[in-house]
């Protein structure tokens, strides 16, 4: 386990930490979701760095990071947006990665970043994308459903205009202060790259999940033939953490 910051566009310290055997025979590029953090949920989890150092066992090299705003990063919470996000990976991206065999893994925002980030970088051709909750269809299923536990409170205060009058929403259940720019920015997200490279796609689901609305992840992967699974897990999969981390090493072998 090796640990290092990177200054992103606003001079502010990204986090990110390594796990890397010997001879590395691929890279995986972890990327986190919104509120949370490379360990998890919270910076008190650990179940992501047990799995990076599960799969660095099996011979790849695995980078996982903050971006600004959580975790071990700098930054505030408020100037978290799509284009912000997109710069740091591109960032970590460049440090980290040496070689042509990269693997993507991704949680809920995640998916959202890796999307536009890949657009931006049709030379990139990762060999696997492997999708856990994925946001396909961030405002609708997420942020802006008033719903689901996470997106009450945003979609409150944006449709009250609340949040534009204040430039942020806070996010009652981790207490996280969203701006404005964050909605605005994902309002013309599309996941179409997505489509494009199917077969080598893995999407990971939640039966339990109270964060997104999964209806629109079915659908995406059943049009576009993804292979979907399914656990009696929450939106981070936690509770199944084993049983993903084996169909995860399976996909990656496959």
């Amino acid at each position: 386990m090796n640990y290092k910051t990177i200054l992103n566009d606003n001079n502010e310290k990204i986090f990110i930490e390594t796990y890397e055997p010997a001879t590395p025979q691929a890279t995986i590029v972890f990327c986190h979701g919104i509120t949370g953090c490379r360990k998890g949920r919270t910076t008190a989890d650990d179940y992501f760095q047990k799995l990076a150092a599960r799969l660095s066992k099996k011979g790849y090299k695995v980078v996982l990071f903050d971006y600004s705003g959580h975790g071990d990063s700098e930054g505030s919470s408020r100037d978290v947006c799509l284009s912000k996000s997109v710069s740091e990976l591109e960032k970590v991206f460049e440090s980290e990665v040496e070689t042509k065999a990269v693997d993507f893994l991704t949680f809920s925002y995640g998916t959202t970043v890796l999307c536009r980030f890949l657009e931006q970088h049709k030379d990139i051709k990762p060999n696997h994308i492997i999708m856990i909750s994925p946001g396909l269809d961030p405002l609708n299923s997420g942020f802006l459903d008033g719903n689901n536990t996470f997106g009450k409170d945003i979609a409150k205060a944006y449709y009250s205009g609340e949040m534009k009058e204040k430039g942020y929403a806070i996010v009652g259940a981790k207490n996280f202060e969203l701006g404005i720019n964050f909605i605005e920015e994902l309002k013309d997200f599309k996941p179409d790259y997505l489509i494009e490279v199917g077969s080598k796609l893995l999407m990971l689901s939640g039966k339990n999940d109270i964060i997104i609305d999964t209806k629109f992840n079915h659908e995406f992967c059943k049009k576009n033939h993804v292979e979907n699974i399914d656990y009696e897990a929450s939106h981070s999969l936690f509770e199944e953490i084993d049983k993903v981390s084996n169909d995860i090493e399976r996909f990656l072998e496959s």
